[in-house]
């Protein structure tokens, strides 16, 4: 598993919304420390707008929030939401359009290219957008890693495992700067964990 080692993150969408159910196992403490932080000014969170579109009301169970306003408030107050620009989307739908493919020499027989989802994409791209357009070189795009959902057929492309399937790529720098992303589940780095104990 690779941990968070930065104070300055984009979240995933699904981090957040798994944080709202109280669904985020074994990382729960540590994302709870991440978002306290960042209410307090020690660390910098990011998150694209998309999230808004994800929050439909009538799917919205309170449990950690009592209400949807009342998350969303919560959001707007510990991170800066990244609308994309026409480039950003640009950027976007040309990383849905790579064919990401694990290397020849361990790829099964008949295994097929996966392909980033539009959301995916989008979050993506803006996290790239924030890392160079915004100069934060040390930002972390933090994300639940769903390997069940990677590993089934025609299933989306896992972001924090996209090395895995660049090997075979042409040298492109979308794919490039996706990359060398850093990428991470929301889990500190146990170096982290002791300076928060020590605070």
């Amino acid at each position: 598993m690779i941990t968070s080692t930065s104070d300055r993150h984009f979240l995933h969408v699904n981090v957040l919304l798994r944080h709202a159910r109280t669904e985020s196992g074994a990382s729960e403490r540590d994302l709870e420390t991440i978002l306290t932080e960042a209410a307090i000014g020690r660390r910098r969170l990011w998150v694209s707008s998309i999230l808004f579109a994800e929050l439909r009301p009538s799917a919205f169970v309170p449990d950690r929030f009592p209400t949807l306003s009342e998350f969303v408030r919560y959001l707007r107050s510990i991170a800066t939401f990244v609308t994309p620009d026409p480039n950003t989307m640009l950027r976007a739908g040309r990383l849905r359009d790579v064919k990401w493919q694990r290397p020849a020499a361990v790829r099964g027989p008949g295994e097929k290219p996966r392909f980033l989802s539009v959301i995916d994409a989008i979050q993506l791209a803006s996290a790239l957008w924030v890392k160079e357009a915004a100069g934060v070189a040390d930002l972390e795009f933090l994300a639940f890693d769903d390997r069940a959902a990677d590993d089934a057929e025609g299933a989306r492309l896992s972001l924090l495992r996209l090395q895995d399937y660049a090997d075979d790529l042409a040298i492109d720098s979308d794919v490039m700067a996706a990359v060398r992303l850093a990428r991470a589940e929301p889990v500190l780095h146990q170096a982290q964990r002791q300076t928060v104990q020590a605070a």
